[in-house]
């Protein structure tokens, strides 16, 4: 009997169901508190989350994935950017040295025709043309694509945001004091 097809999908297990509750709800209480406080300063409170249910099925994904050695597709699922075409090709690109990405740049440029276009603008049409996205995008979340980054961001992305909020809140009030 085969171990893994015994275990199932690890993502619906109790324990990962269990822990991915549980950071859920810390989640959602430290956002509550930042709209309280929000709202005690006489400020626009963030927007409200979705419900836990959905960050706990979002986890579970993610776990799904990171098993499957598959964080790209996480990636590309929870948190492409807007507008990215051709998640396939542009895997590519992702996670490549800088020098790497410098020769790939001017292979891009290459493509596209114009002789007034420094080498730059010809790339951005060409990354616009076959992925959706300019250039500037593309480099920071496609070729500046790591598996850890993504890890940290599914993890920590909601606690980081508000960890954030609260020290601009914290720096009005500093002003205000002033």
């Amino acid at each position: 009997m085969d171990l893994l097809a015994a275990l199932g999908n690890p993502a619906d297990s109790d324990q990962v169901r269990a822990v991915a509750a549980a950071l859920a709800g810390i989640e959602r209480d430290l956002h509550d508190a930042i709209q309280d406080h929000y709202e005690a300063l006489g400020a626009e409170p963030p927007s409200d989350r979705g419900p836990p249910e959905e960050r706990v099925e979002q986890l579970q994904r993610l776990v799904e994935h990171h098993v499957e050695g598959d964080l790209w597709g996480y990636f590309v699922a929870e948190q492409a950017p807007t507008g990215l075409e051709n998640a396939e090709a542009a895997r590519n690109y992702a996670d490549i040295e800088a020098s790497a990405w410098e020769r790939r740049r001017a292979e891009l440029a290459a493509s596209v025709d114009d002789e007034e276009a420094s080498e730059r603008e010809r790339a951005d049409r060409a990354v616009r043309r076959r992925f959706g996205v300019d250039i500037e995008t593309f480099e920071e979340h496609v070729v500046g694509y790591s598996p850890e980054r993504t890890l940290r961001r599914a993890l920590r992305g909601p606690v980081d945001t508000d960890i954030e909020r609260l020290r601009v809140a914290t720096r009005a009030l500093e002003r205000r004091g002033e």
